[in-house]
């Protein structure tokens, strides 16, 4: 009888509703996420695994500048445009006196969307 620890199990399947392709990042995903994102996701942009993403993080060498929030790790999504030469975020200006500064979604930095799906942002 084998050991259990010597089976290979097969490679999981790829999702049956995509493809196979892997996730394309446009101008306007990124966009879409707001002013900032967490730093897994700011690593799949970038081409980083999500461990080196965190290793880069602690030594402060990540490609973009990037900030701590309390135990979490924010990153400027400006900077990651810059950084694949797409260009900056075009700047709205505030309708109103109680809008200044505010953007479309009402201040919100996109913390609570799901950023870590391949499907297109609502």
């Amino acid at each position: 009888m084998r050991s259990a620890r010597r089976t290979r199990n097969p490679a999981p399947a790829a999702d049956p509703g995509s493809d196979g392709a892997p996730c394309t990042w446009t101008t306007e995903r990124i966009l879409a996420l707001g002013a900032t994102t967490d730093l897994a996701t700011a690593a799949a942009i970038l081409g980083i695994s999500r461990s080196a993403a965190y290793k880069l993080a602690a030594r402060d060498a990540f490609p973009v500048p990037l900030f701590r929030a309390g135990a979490y790790y924010r990153v400027p999504t400006a900077p990651i445009l810059r950084k694949l030469h797409l260009g900056s975020p075009p700047v709205s200006t505030a309708d109103g006196p109680d809008r200044a500064g505010a953007d479309e979604d009402g201040g919100h930095s996109g913390a609570d969307r799901d950023t870590t799906s391949c499907s297109p942002p609502p």
